[in-house]
């Protein structure tokens, strides 16, 4: 753009700003989720994009483009039901009352994303925006976590609801240890401080298929589908392969290990319901006896439930199944073709997913555990090991006949 200044007359023109749309996917489902908008300048080819806002913003109208880009954003028609919108807003425009007055009232179908290296030195102003923006519904995106300065102290100061890794932590990942490491420590770290994650930049199979094994909810990358003007589809044909098989009603992880053993250690099911909740990342924690001969789950510890209340497993169809397979699995709200049972139950209680994982000991199948969560994030395959680990004393207390309904309650 050098010896072409950027004019307001970008935001007259129709033909000027144009909105493309590139899918983010539910790693657990390959199913698109959300779609990001992303601004496109057709007059301007081969200018890149972000230098055309760091252009308007050095003359003066950048908050009047990114509002207009977010408005037709929000405007386009044809987003598939269940989907979100992603859009892109500077912390500059987030203090500009132009954006304020033309958004919606309505942000509950709405991601902001904000950029990691334009926080520096940013204090009460913006943690005001945020909060605005949390009052209409909006959640918050952390862009391009990784690239910049500080990562982890901007996760702790921002406390998004979203974090997306930078492509430059993503892309070659699956060939190198150390990248791998740093990038499995920031989605713990997210995750552990009420964040879902998303992998950016993804081209390669093979590291979709690390990080899928990851504590990564989403991913977004030309893998999976390219900015378009059009919405994509829900249905992700490239994810499809890494996405969890759908049995039972349960998007399973692999079968239970097997031979687990180990003592109590003098806990009970109380603390160990909340051990499991903070290996988990959930909000609550059901543990539950399996009596075969009766067919029935026998309640150890369910808030809802009083110790020893049954029920049938005829009524519980994707329990059913992780306890005849031993398959850990998870059903999320959002789901549509997960157990309807379980969503009805969730949706009820105010819960958007539930992880069942089954307790195995001696190469039985003793009972099972419930992870809840309230926030539409899934878990992963290291989750799933994490709650096993805690889990191993009640498999072995099961394994000798112990922890019986008045030892439960």
């Amino acid at each position: 753009m050098e010896g072409e200044p950027l004019t307001p007359a970008v935001l007259q023109e129709p033909g000027a700003l144009e909105m493309h749309f590139q899918p983010i996917v539910m790693l657990t489902t390959g199913r698109v989720v959300c779609h990001e908008a992303l601004a496109r300048f057709p007059g301007l080819p081969g200018v890149p994009i972000p230098d055309v806002f760091h252009a308007a913003h050095a003359a003066g109208f950048g908050p009047e483009l990114e509002t207009l880009a977010v408005r037709r954003a929000i405007e386009t028609p044809g987003r598939p039901p269940g989907t979100v919108l992603s859009v892109n807003l500077s912390v500059t425009t987030l203090g500009s009352a132009g954006l304020w007055e033309a958004l919606p009232g309505d942000l509950s179908e709405v991601i902001v994303e904000i950029t990691e290296d334009e926080l520096f030195g940013v204090g009460e102003e913006l943690e005001r925006a945020l909060a605005r923006l949390h009052d209409l519904g909006a959640r918050i995106a952390l862009d391009d976590a990784g690239a910049g300065y500080a990562g982890l102290q901007q996760l702790m100061r921002v406390r998004p609801d979203i974090v997306k890794l930078d492509r430059s932590l993503v892309s070659g990942v699956a060939h190198d240890p150390r990248r791998a490491a740093l990038l499995a420590s920031f989605a713990s770290f997210a995750t552990q401080t009420g964040g879902a994650v998303c992998a950016e930049g993804l081209e390669d199979p093979a590291d979709l298929r690390v990080v899928a094994d990851l504590e990564v909810a989403y991913a977004q990358g030309f893998l999976l589908g390219r900015p378009a003007p059009a919405f994509a589809p829900a249905d992700c044909v490239t994810a499809r392969p890494f996405a969890a098989a759908l049995r039972g009603g349960l998007r399973t992880f692999d079968s239970a290990p097997r031979n687990l053993t180990t003592s109590l250690g003098g806990s009970v099911p109380e603390r160990l319901a909340s051990i499991i909740a903070t290996a988990a990342n959930a909000d609550r924690v059901d543990l539950w006896r399996l009596d075969r001969r009766a067919g029935d789950l026998v309640a150890v510890r369910a808030p809802d439930r009083d110790p020893g209340a049954r029920v049938p497993l005829g009524d519980v169809p994707a329990r059913a199944h992780a306890l005849a397979t031993g398959e850990a699995g998870q059903i999320l709200r959002t789901d549509v073709d997960a157990d309807r049972t379980e969503r009805r139950a969730m949706a009820s209680a105010g819960y958007n997913g539930v992880l069942l994982v089954p307790l195995e000991a001696g190469g039985a199948i003793l009972g099972l555990v419930a992870c809840y969560r309230r926030r539409a994030r899934p878990w992963s395959r290291e989750s799933v090991a994490r709650v096993h680990a805690r889990a191993l004393p009640l498999a072995s207390v099961l394994s000798g006949g112990g922890l019986t309904v008045a030892e439960g309650a």
